[in-house]
């Protein structure tokens, strides 16, 4: 089995983990004074900054996360809604997810998923609610963790955008961008990753943090509203809808669910839509040519639908090519024709060269097969090569049209 995408954390994200060589440990500890006792510049900014954040009776932002990968010309951008209220209530929206805390709950909510929603009691505040659930990781929300932070260490690794650890001070400048003057922040971490972060003098906001690392660039930009009141925030309705236990329930699509429907093209050009087979059993089987068990497997999906064909069942077998490493399209389109034309399959393999079908689907790893019934819900999920997979199927499609 191969990993196509990273964590479920990566899925919220939409920005690659594994980027910054960086980790959590221990690193020098920040200055807090001099030989005289006074206090650290940096020492003390970040102090200011911390006030200000909580101090305001209400924050709303919206902002956003670019990541540039060196070596590459791609950059992934994420835009970031978020508000905090009184005391610990808060709500965020990322990447089609949303967050709440409210009266002591914590929920996530997602729009592909509007049948499901995960609720438990807040641990402390959103921010630790999340990290709780997701395996101890955090979201790059400096607001929050300014405004909930007890401690200078605790400021200081806002500025690291739960990215970076063991972050000290380097220095305080004061620097003009594009006519205006700010208090500009350097921190480093002896992993290589140097942070540098804007505040405007007046409101004590940080309006811009650049995190470089050996792999990557990260920039944020911020433009926080000190309101009266945090607008926005609603309880969750729960009526009709079930409360799963975990992030990846909460994403993943399971037996009984409806398929997502899809357009995509084969390699001569044809267009097919998931849509266009209601009343057929579909099977879809997520490849690529580079996954050894993809092609363990891919040979087995042909005998099964070399047998439905001659049994005459309405069956429609549909590999879906993602995650294909040549830069374009047209190479990519290439390199499966190539392998196609040599392995001499007669069934038809889908295009899926943005991943969009995939995500739809929630693939994680490949091979990852979902079975779809005459009806249009899902009735069998499988990740992984199964070499009983052509009796398996076979038996399956027996029981949908024989009863």
């Amino acid at each position: 089995m191969r990993t196509a995408t990273k964590a479920m954390l990566r899925t919220i994200l939409g920005l690659p983990l594994c980027l910054l060589a960086v980790n959590c440990a221990a690193q020098a500890e920040p200055p807090t004074a001099d030989a005289s006792g006074t206090k650290d510049p940096g020492v003390a900014l970040i102090e200011q900054v911390a006030r200000a954040y909580q101090a305001a009776p209400a924050l709303v932002d919206e902002y956003q996360i670019k990541m540039t990968s060196r070596g590459r010309s791609r950059t992934d951008t994420n835009v970031v809604r978020l508000g905090l209220g009184r005391g610990t209530d808060a709500w965020l929206s990322m990447d089609g997810f949303e967050m709440t805390a409210l009266d002591g709950q914590f929920t996530i909510e997602h729009v592909d998923r509007p049948d499901r929603y995960l609720q438990k009691p807040l641990d402390g505040n959103l921010l630790r609610s999340f990290a709780s659930l997701a395996r101890g990781n955090s979201l790059p929300v400096p607001h929050a963790a300014l405004r909930y932070g007890k401690t200078t260490d605790d400021y200081i690794a806002a500025f690291g955008l739960a990215r970076a650890a063991g972050l000290w001070i380097e220095g305080v400048a004061t620097v003009q961008r594009d006519g205006k003057t700010f208090e500009q922040l350097t921190l480093r971490n002896n992993k290589g990753v140097t942070v540098s972060a804007l505040i405007d003098p007046e409101t004590k906001f940080i309006t811009t943090i650049d995190l470089t690392g050996p792999g990557s660039v990260f920039t944020v930009t911020m433009a926080p509203k000190r309101l009266d009141e945090l607008p926005g925030l609603v309880a969750v309705t729960t009526a009709g809808r079930r409360n799963v236990k975990t992030l990846q329930n909460l994403m993943q699509l399971s037996t009984g669910d409806d398929a997502p429907n899809f357009t995509l093209q084969t390699l001569d050009g044809q267009e097919v839509s998931l849509a266009d087979h209601r009343g057929s059993l579909v099977v879809l089987d997520f490849w690529a040519t580079w996954c050894r068990p993809c092609r363990m497997g891919l040979p087995r999906l042909q005998e099964f639908a070399t047998w439905a064909e001659a049994e005459g069942l309405p069956v429609k077998v549909l590999p879906v090519d993602m995650g294909e490493r040549q830069r374009t399209r047209d190479l990519k389109k290439e390199a499966v024709s190539r392998y196609w034309k040599t392995a001499g399959f007669t069934m038809p393999t889908l295009m899926d060269y943005d991943g969009t079908t995939a995500r739809a689907y929630q693939v994680g790893s490949i091979p990852h097969m979902v079975v779809v019934g005459p009806q249009g819900k899902i009735i069998k999920v499988e990740i992984g090569f199964n070499r009983n997979a052509v009796d398996q199927l076979k038996q399956l499609a027996r029981r949908t049209f024989d009863g």
